[in-house]
């Protein structure tokens, strides 16, 4: 196989050729004038199979859905839909619309279970595929656990896949059935049908894994044959082959200027709990007998060609110190990572920079417990395009200008579905980068479809950022953490002010679960809008928590469940985005309590009208006035955001960026209410030293010191007049405990 035959054909743009094909993909939208034009020609990704969705399949068991609702088994299916077969006879069956010789399904079986799900081919029993929980179930809060104490389940999904044997034409029943000894229940969310191709033969100027040492189908360490082989390949000018098989690497393999190549990505598989190749460069793992360390190999690697290979590993927890992702370290100088199969490991790919000069191309990453992709840390020219990706575990895609900017770098062509936390395209900081014609859907928890920020301590946005040509289905979701809805295309300078220019054109924003576009924490002030397509938004086409400022053009919206704009910011909130013309659909205003999604006629739910008045004003409210409302500081550090000190969980905090004070921490009631007490406190673990933080209430209470005693709960009391506010900010000066500002809960009350 050649380095340019990505995926043999047929080929089918995923989710972006036709509306038909986006209903056919599990990303279904309402037809109609509206609905048609929301859909580019060209978007996502282009990739080798024809998918099908179990509720549309034949079936006699259960449809579930459509449930919009993170943590429910509807609410993680594609399209919110699936089928749950609870007895034996229940089955599924599809109809393949084209030849076939192979299935990769999307599953769900109750946690701790294993067992099998009988397939039948042409109404003749095929083979027993097995089922497993082992790489799903996850609970609690971030990072998680595989505890079911911790609460929280969620990343219930998981994919497993099967050659045929031979072809099938099209209109042969495929059939997905319970019989007896099989698992049940089980719920299958869609199937994947593609005619893969024969196995590649090895090229004549290259050494083989198998050469060294290696031996496929069983379970010995072939990581040192891989060594040699990548070593002798290298010093031959030759390239390493991956024959067909099943290796297993007990530790990464470091590249450096050679190919790698297999026989395909349905045929040459690299597994073990250690399973990945990396460049030079790669951060140290937690470094224990349980998560080891690879040595470190400084620098940064270049000419690295890496093709048609899977790699599926055996990550069943998520461990951020652990290295344990499929390709990781510095991948720069001409390097290529292109059609590999890329699962069940932590991330597919977290690349760190700094390095220059990458292609990611025509892969697909499933199933992984963090990110699908990262750009981390001063990492430029990288294209990562034409990939397909589903169920990963946080941001699908995301660039990540920690300590240095990611610079002009383009995500493009690709789709992106189900990350189980945060955001299916993310970019936090950098200058100049792309997002330009992907197509994104379901995301599940704290994030939206596309996301520009100053967050994770990231160098602040500059230069242009792009965002151009991309189509959300069903993003944005109801916040865990903050109890409010999170925008299909949100921006948040919760670090600083988003200075930089952002050009967002000609996007579509569909069947919306909350409102559309927000802003949030502080400004973003060069955002500039022409042609977005808002169709369907249970709650609001914009909702603003922060002022933007820039010019917004063609901006229409239709099917909006509550009002046009979220707005307690006072009548001139929207007054710096100079009106070019061309918008319509926005015009009414709402403030006031956040109010349950009314989904219309636009994104296939009941029709509603949305409030008469411009303006609500809810009575105030009793009890912790602080809980679950809007909150932003000056700064955080990455896995403590100002969020975790109103998420009424007393064991998660914010914690503001060391050694950098004054720090502030403010929170957004929604609507003026009056304050007399604050309760801050820490957590309440014993870990926690006495300390005394420095603390201004601001425009209310001087600075003061608090102490904060776990003998005595770890709490502070603030005292002052009763007064009026819509928001608050305390300012934090000192802290004897530790070189920033900390809290895991601020509590707030009339008297």
């Amino acid at each position: 196989m050649s380095p340019s035959s990505v995926f043999s054909a047929p080929k089918m743009r995923y989710g972006a050729s036709a509306l038909a094909v986006i209903v056919a993909a599990g990303l279904a939208i309402a037809a109609g004038p509206a609905a048609s034009s929301a859909v580019a020609a060209t978007r996502g990704a282009s990739v080798p199979f024809l998918e099908q969705e179990a509720e549309t399949a034949a079936t006699n068991g259960s449809v579930i859905g459509p449930n919009r609702a993170a943590g429910t088994l509807a609410g993680e299916a594609s399209g919110r839909k699936a089928v749950t077969l609870s007895g034996q006879g229940q089955y599924v069956e599809f109809t393949l619309t084209a030849p076939a010789n192979s299935i990769d399904f999307r599953y769900s079986v109750p946690d701790s279970v294993s067992g099998t799900i009988s397939l039948y081919v042409g109404g003749a029993h095929n083979r027993d595929i097995p089922l497993t929980s082992k790489w799903a179930w996850y609970y609690g809060s971030y990072p998680f656990t595989n505890d079911p104490g911790d609460g929280h389940a969620h990343h219930f999904y998981d994919e497993t896949r099967a050659l045929l044997g031979t072809s099938y034409p099209a209109g042969t029943k495929i059939r997905l059935q319970a019989d007896a000894g099989d698992v049940t229940p089980v719920t299958v969310d869609l199937a994947d049908f593609e005619q893969v191709g024969a196995a590649a033969a090895r090229p004549a100027n290259s050494v083989s894994v198998t050469d060294y040492g290696a031996t496929a189908g069983d379970t010995s360490d072939d990581a040192s044959a891989f060594d040699a082989a990548v070593a002798a390949a290298r010093s031959q000018g030759k390239e390493v082959w991956i024959p067909a098989g099943t290796f297993t690497l007990g530790h990464h393999v470091t590249v450096d200027q050679v190919t790698i190549r297999g026989a395909g990505p349905w045929y040459s598989v690299l597994t073990g709990p250690r399973a990945g190749i990396f460049g030079k460069g790669e951060p140290a793992s937690c470094g224990t007998p349980t998560y080891p360390g690879n040595p470190a190999v400084p620098g940064t690697s270049s000419a690295v060609k890496l093709y048609d290979f899977a790699i599926i590993g055996q990550v069943d927890a998520r461990v951020d110190c652990d290295q344990s992702n499929a390709i990781g370290g510095a991948l720069g100088g001409g390097s290529v990572v292109q059609n590999l199969w890329l699962q069940h490991t932590k991330v597919g790919l977290w690349l760190d920079g700094p390095f220059d000069g990458l292609t990611v191309s025509g892969n697909r990453i499933l199933d992984q417990t963090a990110d699908g992709l990262n750009l981390h840390q001063g990492i430029s020219n990288v294209t990562v395009t034409n990939n397909f990706l589903r169920n990963t575990g946080d941001d699908g895609l995301a660039m990540w200008s920690e300590h240095d900017a990611d610079h002009h770098n383009t995500f493009s062509f690709n789709t992106v579905l189900l990350p189980i936390l945060a955001n299916n395209i993310a970019v936090y900081g950098g200058h100049d980068n792309t997002v330009s014609d992907n197509v994104v859907a379901d995301n599940q928890d704290q994030g939206g479809g596309l996301h520009i920020a100053n967050r994770f301590s990231a160098v602040p946005l500059a230069g242009t950022t792009t965002v151009a040509r991309n189509t959300a289905i069903r993003t944005g979701v109801l916040d865990s953490n903050w109890q409010f809805g999170v925008g299909a295309l949100w921006f948040d300078g919760r670090d600083s002010a988003i200075t930089g220019r952002v050009d967002v054109t000609d996007n579509d924003l569909v069947d919306n679960n909350y409102e559309a576009i927000q802003f949030i924490d502080s400004a973003t002030t060069d955002v500039h809008f022409d042609g977005v397509r808002i169709t369907g938004a249970g709650t609001f086409a914009w909702q603003l928590q922060a002022k933007p400022s820039g010019s917004v053009k063609n901006v229409v919206a239709t099917g909006v469940g509550r009002a046009g704009v979220y707005n307690c910011l006072g009548p001139d909130a929207l007054s710096g985005l100079a009106d070019q013309g061309g918008n319509s659909g926005w015009t009414t205003t709402y403030c006031g309590s956040w109010p349950t999604p009314v989904y219309g006629s636009d994104n296939g739910g009941t029709t509603t009208p949305p409030p008469t008045t411009t303006t609500t004003t809810p009575t105030q409210p009793g009890g912790n006035l602080a809980l679950h409302k809007s909150v932003s500081a000056s700064g955080s550090q990455g896995g403590f955001p100002p969020g975790n000190a109103v998420d009424g969980d007393a064991n998660s905090y914010w914690e503001s960026t060391n050694n950098a004070f004054p720090q502030s921490f403010t929170v957004d009631f929604g609507s003026t209410v009056t304050v007399s007490r604050l309760v801050l406190k820490l957590p309440p673990s014993s870990a926690w030293g006495t300390r005394t933080q420095t603390v201004a209430v601001d425009g209310v209470k001087a600075a003061a010191g608090y102490t904060f005693n776990p003998a005595s709960g770890n709490t502070a009391t603030v005292t002052f007049p009763a007064t009026s506010v819509r928001t608050l900010r305390l300012t934090f000066t000192g802290n004897t405990g530790w070189p920033a500002g900390q809290l895991s809960e601020l509590e707030a009350y009339s008297s």
